[in-house]
């Protein structure tokens, strides 16, 4: 078991110098340094490197040698950067622009390649599931490519290939990622703000989502179960018998990809209305359902025969809950009418703003925005563009915006974009405000109201069902002298510390207040034995409280803190 760890290292060290290689080629030898990877790289060949690309610096722009870099890097980073050019809140918004530029195209792997790896998911021969595998993918990307297929029992199916190989290398990019990330916060002065680890955790979630071919087909059935019955839409079907975390079998459809206007037009269909139609199925997606397709890439979306949209690929989705379904709906109304109040409300009802924002300036940064679209018809307001921009003055604020709504944010912007394309009169807030309105209604109703009821006493009952149980589990431990409590705050320890020696100091002055008092009382008695004419008791009272109060003075005065 050493031998496959210790070559696990050494293909990490040197991926390690592969990265700061194209890093330094990139202009980014400083980073490098930064970051303590020099030694990753012998001496001779950073001289060599460092004088070759310095002047690419003069040639392109940072976020430019930033792409590139990543481009060379291969598919990991790709998709990281496919990753970070929807989160604004994360990179800087020229970086996130640039990476916006991303092309996930690259070369096939040989269809001999795709056969093997689809006979070795299945565990069937190739030739026992189909009758006919093309060759030649229809698609290539980093993490699979699409062939043509047709079952032994006639279905025409699509099959998705996930790159042999590629898994292995995605897992140890991440691990490398970690590492990089952690260097990023120890020695980088301001690099704990951008959070670099938690920006790798969301990334290694998002490709790992995206590695599972069961989570794609699953999403797939979840939305032709929720069209079921809507003749604008159709989702085809998933063969689950054929399909695997590496491999997805999907029914075919044929159709013109919706951004081919003209050839929508040849085709005689009414394209106002297949606009209409996408619209209100994104707006289901968001408002009814929960569940919203999060990659609106033209070729996702076919205008079948008689008009109807067929949607493909189901990587990856966006996921809203009632409460953020229900702000969306207030979001939209809000936009309709203008209603800063009321915007600002939903941000906070859902926990996004901080208790240190500066809600007058957020206010106002919204009314500047917003200011604009006063007088103009709602086909005027991109609502896309209008809630990205919403989302990027959060994200200023610092507030807290889930990574499910910056994604629809995007979406959406892309979706009215489409829509515009075939009708450029279409009002998407007009098409929302029925559905966001009866959202709000449906919450409002009694019978809602009674269920979310229901649903929190039930949660309420279930938690002082268990408060007996924990309470004695906590008791039987402190009897056993076993329950154990750990500070996990740096500066508590010493807290404790401070908070014992002032303790102490008290008691020690009531102490001497005691001694003083009680010997008052008995220099009053008068009661003998005397001394100089005073009781000695009382005499010795006085003489004890006074060294006694001498030495807690002086500990004080050498503490430094009076």
């Amino acid at each position: 078991m050493v031998f496959p760890r210790a070559k696990r290292t050494y293909q990490n060290i040197q991926r390690l110098r592969n990265i700061a290689n194209v890093l330094i080629k990139h202009g980014f030898g400083s980073l490098v340094d930064q970051l303590n990877l020099q030694h990753y790289i012998s001496l001779g060949k950073r001289i060599v490197t460092f004088k070759k690309y310095e002047l690419e610096k003069e040639v392109h722009t940072l976020p430019e040698r930033l792409r590139l870099a990543f481009e060379e890097l291969g598919p990991t980073f790709i998709k990281l950067g496919q990753v970070l050019s929807s989160r604004p809140d994360l990179v800087p918004q020229d970086i996130a622009d640039e990476f916006k530029k991303f092309q996930d195209k690259v070369p096939p792997f040989s269809a001999s390649e795709a056969k093997r790896h689809v006979e070795k998911e299945l565990r069937i021969p190739i030739n026992e599931i189909f009758s006919s595998f093309d060759d030649t993918p229809t698609a290539a990307a980093s993490i699979a490519q699409v062939h043509n297929a047709t079952l032994l029992t006639g279905e025409k199916v699509i099959v998705k290939v996930q790159r042999p190989g590629l898994r292995q290398i995605l897992e140890s990019d991440i691990s490398i990622l970690f590492y990089l990330a952690n260097l990023v916060e120890r020695y980088l002065p301001h690099g704990k703000l951008y959070n670099p680890t938690g920006v790798v955790e969301e990334f290694s979630r998002t490709v790992r989502r995206e590695l599972n071919f069961n989570l794609e087909g699953s999403n797939a059935t979840k939305f032709k179960r929720y069209f079921e019955g809507d003749n604008t839409v159709y989702i085809p079907m998933v063969f689950w018998s054929y399909t695997t975390n590496d491999i997805l079998t999907m029914e075919r459809i044929d159709g013109i990809p919706i951004h081919e206007i003209k050839k929508i037009e040849e085709a005689g269909y009414d394209k106002k209305l297949i606009a209409k139609n996408g619209v209100n199925a994104f707006l289901k997606q968001i408002l009814e359902f929960g569940l919203f397709h999060a990659d609106p890439h033209p070729g996702n979306f076919l205008i079948m025969e008689g008009g109807r949209i067929g949607i493909v690929d189901f990587g990856i989705v966006g996921n809203i809950d009632d409460d953020m379904a229900e702000s969306l709906a207030n979001t939209f109304l809000s936009i309709i009418e203008l209603d800063y109040d009321r915007l600002i409300h939903e941000y906070i009802r859902l926990g996004f703003l901080t208790e240190d924002v500066d809600i007058k300036a957020f206010k106002n940064d919204l009314r500047d925005l917003m200011d604009p679209y006063y007088g103009k018809a709602l086909k005027q307001i991109q609502a896309g563009k209008v809630m990205s921009d919403i989302f990027q003055i959060a994200v200023h604020y610092k507030a807290r915006v889930p990574n499910d709504l910056i994604l629809l944010g995007k979406t959406l912007l892309t979706i009215e974009g489409l829509a515009r394309a075939l009708d450029p009169d279409i009002m998407i807030l007009e098409e929302a405000k029925p559905f966001a309105t009866e959202l709000i209604k449906k919450r409002l109703s009694p019978t809602y109201q009674m269920t979310k009821a229901y649903r929190t006493l039930s949660d309420l009952g279930e938690i002082v069902k268990e408060i007996p149980g924990q309470f004695s589990y906590v008791l039987k431990k402190v009897m056993k002298d076993k329950l154990k409590i750990e500070f996990v705050h740096s500066g508590l320890d010493r807290f404790i510390r401070d908070m014992d020696k002032s303790s102490n100091r008290l008691a020690f002055a009531l102490i001497i207040s005691a001694i003083v008092v009680g010997s008052s009382v008995i220099m009053l008695s008068g009661k003998e034995p005397l001394l100089l004419g005073f009781p000695m008791l009382g005499v010795i009272g006085y003489i004890i409280a006074l060294f006694l109060g001498l030495w807690l003075a002086i500990s004080i005065l050498r503490s430094g803190r009076l």
